[in-house]
């Protein structure tokens, strides 16, 4: 007996160990984006973010594929060319990274 009364008495304090949450620092905010600005024609589109995350245009084009235009910084255009795959632009969007 004396030995379960040993490990009921070291497993107790163990399972009631409470884990410590650390700070975030000021640094580690979440990313913000301002505003975005998109372009768009027959074949192409495009987008330009402000804040601080990265982004992506996307497109899907009139004969169903999906294009990418590059990851870009903030103030910087990424375009997405349907005339890359053959075809015309149908629809876009964006993707923040």
């Amino acid at each position: 007996m004396r030995i379960r009364t040993a490990a009921a008495t070291i497993a107790a304090p163990a399972a009631l160990a409470v884990p410590v949450l650390a700070t975030v620092p000021a640094s580690a905010a979440p990313a913000r984006v301002a505003a975005c600005s998109t372009y768009s024609n027959y074949v192409s589109y495009g987008v330009s973010c402000d804040g601080t995350r990265s982004y992506y245009a996307w497109a899907v084009c009139a004969n169903n594929k999906v294009v990418y235009g590059p990851t870009r910084s903030p103030g910087v255009w990424s375009y997405a060319y349907c005339s890359n795959v053959g075809s015309t632009f149908r629809s876009g969007g964006y993707t923040l990274v």
